[in-house]
C-alpha cells in the first residue's frame, strides 16, 4: 500500500460506516481513515525547522533527489503501518480469546445413542450454556402397566406379553429433539451406567458442564393414566421441571 504524496485527502464515508471492520471494503475504508488521522496528528507535532524547509526546496532536483516532505510522509506512512500492525495482532488475540470463552451455541436436533464414555462426554463436553437430556432406555422391560394410556400391550392364557415402553417414549421424544435443537439429547442403556433397572426408563437433565438439576424416574408413572401419552405431554412435564 502506497499513499501518493501531494495528493489530496479522500472524501471518506462517517466515521460509523465502517467502525470495527478490518478486513473486505469497511476495512480498507478504516485503513485510510486512520492514516488520514495520524498524517494530521504528526503533521501537527512535528516540529516546523524553516531552515530545513528552505535547504530541502533548494536540493530538490535534477539529481532525482526526494524533498524533505516526501521523506516526511514516508516516515509518517511508515510509522502508521506499523502502528497499524500492532492493532491488527491485538485484534486478533482478542478475538480467539473470545473464541474459547465463548462458545458459540452448536446445534444438535438429533437423539445419540452412546456408551458410557459417550455419556460423560455428552455431560461435560458442552458448553456451560448447553442443556444435555439424557434418556435411560431399557429394551427389554418388565411387564407393561395396562393403566397407560397409549401403549400397546397383548394378553394370552398365561401371562402378560412385556412392551418396549422405551421405545414408546423415544418415540414422544424425537419430535422434542428437532423442536430444540440447542439442547443435547442421548440415549443411553441403563447398563452401561449401572443405572437401577427399576428406574428404567428415566430421563437426567444436565447443565452447567455435568450438573444433574431434574430426574425423572419412571418417567411412565409421571404421566397420568387418563392422559393419552404424546409428545405435549412428555414436553409439559419436561417444561415443569425447567428442562425445555
Amino acid at each position: 500500500m502506497h499513499m501518493p504524496t501531494g495528493a489530496s485527502e479522500p472524501n471518506l464515508p462517517p466515521a460509523p460506516f465502517d467502525d470495527g471492520c478490518a478486513t473486505g471494503v469497511k476495512g480498507v475504508i478504516a485503513d485510510a481513515r486512520a492514516f488520514q488521522m495520524a498524517s494530521r496528528t504528526m503533521c501537527v507535532n512535528r516540529p516546523k525547522s524553516v531552515r530545513r524547509s528552505i535547504l530541502a526546496i533548494a536540493g530538490a532536483v535534477a539529481n532525482g533527489s526526494r524533498t524533505a516532505n516526501e521523506t516526511d510522509e514516508e516516515a509518517i506512512f511508515k510509522q502508521w503501518r506499523e502502528s497499524r500492525q500492532r492493532e491488527l495482532v491485538v485484534d486478533a488475540s482478542r478475538a480467539v480469546r473470545r473464541r474459547r470463552t465463548i462458545p458459540s451455541m452448536r446445534m444438535y436436533g438429533r437423539l445419540d445413542e452412546v456408551d458410557a464414555l459417550g455419556y460423560l462426554d455428552a455431560i461435560e463436553k458442552v458448553s456451560r450454556e448447553t442443556k444435555v437430556v439424557v434418556f435411560v432406555s431399557n429394551r427389554e422391560v418388565p411387564i407393561c402397566p395396562d393403566r397407560v394410556a397409549g401403549l400397546s400391550w397383548q394378553a394370552n392364557a398365561n401371562t402378560w406379553q412385556q412392551c418396549d415402553v422405551s421405545a414408546t417414549i423415544e418415540s414422544a421424544l424425537l419430535p422434542l429433539v428437532k423442536e430444540y435443537p440447542t439442547i443435547r439429547f442421548v440415549q443411553v442403556h441403563y447398563d452401561e451406567i449401572e443405572f437401577d433397572p427399576a428406574a428404567v426408563p428415566s430421563l437426567l437433565a444436565y447443565r452447567n458442564q455435568g450438573d444433574l438439576f431434574a430426574h425423572l424416574t419412571e418417567i411412565i408413572k409421571i404421566i397420568s393414566g387418563d392422559e393419552p401419552f404424546s409428545s405435549n405431554s412428555l414436553k409439559t412435564v419436561l417444561s415443569s421441571y425447567n428442562v425445555i
